[in-house]
């Protein structure tokens, strides 16, 4: 169930930097009137300042969600709270899956929260890639009691700079608590996925978004160098890449753009995403409801 937004505050620059990012990701919210009655919506999350916070006498707090910021705070993590609360509505996390495609130029990166959409990116320096990762996983680990258990998810495609991502995130985060898989990612350029707004989204984020859907082989930071090396070379086994075997099949892809396109609304998680994906050249899709 997706979640209401509400702002309460008399404080501008704050307002000025949350509208700001709302309008970017397109997260729709309504503005309250301090001094107004608030209303108890279930499933609310109300934005404001830790210093605002004593206006909040009149909020029911158990059907109400107060996410206030203090200047101390690191903004972006706070608009990745933001962002978690709108689209998946928990108050403790367990799983962040990062899809990412790595281009000649660009770098596009998927973010999924336990099993759902949360937000993607189109990265044009490569050294931001860790930074933006950390700051949805500060953001998203704070508070909580478990630790967050991390999947990678990368496209094959130019070993030398799949190998250089790869080695960034064995030094920067806990392995006992992290996945990473290679991913094939052929043909993944060529589908044109819309979002919500019906406008198609930029190629290498829709790359990203396809490489989420496949499965892989998992390399770990004993592993990697010998497999990343063997990949390098093009002696990859079949089987390890078994179902993402490629179907020139107009009826399958554009399946796969229907489910891709749910999966950015919200409509569909991702492991039952893959799972009718490998349904669907079954020839067994019409018998999965998936909405």
């Amino acid at each position: 169930m997706r979640t209401n937004i509400f702002v309460l505050t008399e404080d501008l620059n704050f307002f000025y930097r949350l509208n700001k990012e709302l309008e970017r990701l397109q997260v729709k919210f309504e503005v309250l009137n301090i001094g107004n009655k608030i209303p108890n919506i279930p499933n609310s999350i109300i934005l404001s300042t830790l210093k605002e916070m004593n206006n909040f006498k009149n909020v029911d707090k158990i059907k109400s969600k107060i996410l206030p910021y203090a200047k101390e705070d690191n903004f972006e993590q706070y608009i990745v709270k933001v962002l978690a609360g709108k689209k998946i509505g928990k108050k403790n996390y367990s799983e962040l899956i990062f899809s990412i495609d790595p281009g000649t130029k660009h770098l596009g990166l998927v973010i999924f929260l336990d099993d759902y959409y949360l937000n993607s990116h189109t990265i044009y320096d490569y050294d931001k890639l860790i930074n933006i990762i950390q700051t949805y996983f500060f953001a998203l680990q704070e508070g909580n009691p478990n630790p967050l258990k991390l999947i990678f998810k990368f496209g094959r495609g130019i070993m030398p700079i799949t190998q250089k991502l790869i080695e960034e995130i064995f030094k920067n985060f806990n392995k006992e608590w992290l996945r990473v898989l290679l991913i094939d990612e052929s043909k993944t350029s060529k589908y044109k996925i819309r979002d919500e707004s019906k406008k198609k989204i930029p190629k290498d984020e829709a790359a990203a978004l396809i490489i989420s859907l496949r499965d892989g082989f998992e390399i770990t930071s004993q592993n990697y160098q010998t497999i990343i090396k063997q990949k390098s070379h093009n002696k990859m086994k079949t089987e390890e890449f078994h179902e993402n075997s490629v179907d020139d099949n107009e009826e399958i892809d554009q399946r796969l753009i229907e489910i891709a396109e749910n999966v950015l609304l919200g409509n569909l998680s991702l492991s039952k995403s893959i799972k009718l994906i490998k349904m669907a050249k079954n020839s067994n899709y019409n018998q999965f409801n998936y909405i």
